[in-house]
C-alpha cells in the first residue's frame, strides 16, 4: 500500500496516522487486498446508475444516526444507518456511526465487520497517492470522501480551494494537524463528481 494509512511520507515525520492502532492490525496482505475490493467497488459505484455524487440526502441519514447513538438507542441508529446505506452504499461516514451503534449495542462481530468495511474505504482512498502535488492526488468519488478521509485522519481544514491543472479538477486542501499545529496541503483529484455533474447538465441542455 502506498501511503500505509498516511504514515505521511507527505512531509516526512510531520504527521504520524494510524488507523491501525485503534485495534490490533490485521495482516498488512489481507488489508491491502481489502483495499482493492474496496477500490473496485467505489470504482464500479461511480460507473454506475445509481452513482449521484451531489445528492445530500446522505447527511440526513448520518445526522438522524449520529442522534440516535447519542440518545443510546442503538437499534434505531443501527436501523437509521442501513436505510442510508442502501442508497449511500459506500459512505464512510455511515460505516462509521453503524461501526460504533454495533459495538455499543453489544454486537461485536458486526462492529468488527464494519469497521473493517470503512478502513476498506479509507485506505482504498489512501492507496490512490499520496495528496501532496496533483499528480499524486488522492481520487475520491464524492467530496464528501474527503471530508470523512481526513476526519479519520485528525487533520482540521483550515481552507479550500478548487484548482485546474492539465485539464483535471482538484480540491486543495489547507490542513492542520491538530496537536502539533503544523499545517501543510493536500490535494484531491474530482474528475469522477464534476464529470458526472457535467453529464447531468448536458442532459438538460436543450
Amino acid at each position: 500500500m502506498k501511503t500505509t494509512l498516511l504514515s505521511l511520507s507527505l512531509v516526512g515525520a510531520l504527521l504520524t496516522v494510524s488507523l491501525a492502532a485503534q485495534d490490533a492490525p490485521p495482516a498488512q496482505a489481507e488489508r491491502e487486498a481489502r483495499a482493492k475490493v474496496a477500490t473496485g467497488q467505489r470504482l464500479a459505484y461511480a460507473n454506475s446508475a445509481e452513482y449521484k455524487p451531489y445528492d445530500t440526502t446522505n447527511r440526513d441519514f448520518q445526522k438522524r444516526a449520529s442522534a440516535l447513538l447519542e440518545k443510546s438507542d442503538f437499534a434505531g441508529a443501527i436501523a437509521e444507518c442501513q436505510k442510508g446505506l442502501t442508497a449511500f452504499k459506500y459512505d464512510i461516514n455511515l460505516l462509521i456511526i453503524l461501526a460504533a451503534a454495533y459495538r455499543e449495542s453489544g454486537n461485536l462481530p458486526n462492529a468488527e465487520k464494519t469497521r473493517q468495511q470503512w478502513m476498506s474505504l479509507v485506505d482504498s482512498i489512501l492507496d490512490s497517492g499520496d495528496g501532496r502535488d496533483f499528480a499524486s492526488a488522492f481520487k475520491v468519488i464524492t467530496v464528501e470522501e474527503e471530508y470523512a478521509v481526513l476526519r479519520v485522519l485528525g487533520l482540521r481544514v483550515m481552507g479550500q480551494a478548487l484548482v485546474t491543472h492539465d485539464g483535471s479538477q482538484f480540491d486543495q486542501m489547507q490542513v492542520k494537524e491538530p496537536k502539533s499545529g503544523k499545517e501543510l496541503v493536500l490535494y484531491f483529484n474530482i474528475d469522477l463528481p464534476l464529470n458526472w455533474l457535467n453529464r447531468q447538465f448536458s442532459k438538460k441542455s436543450p
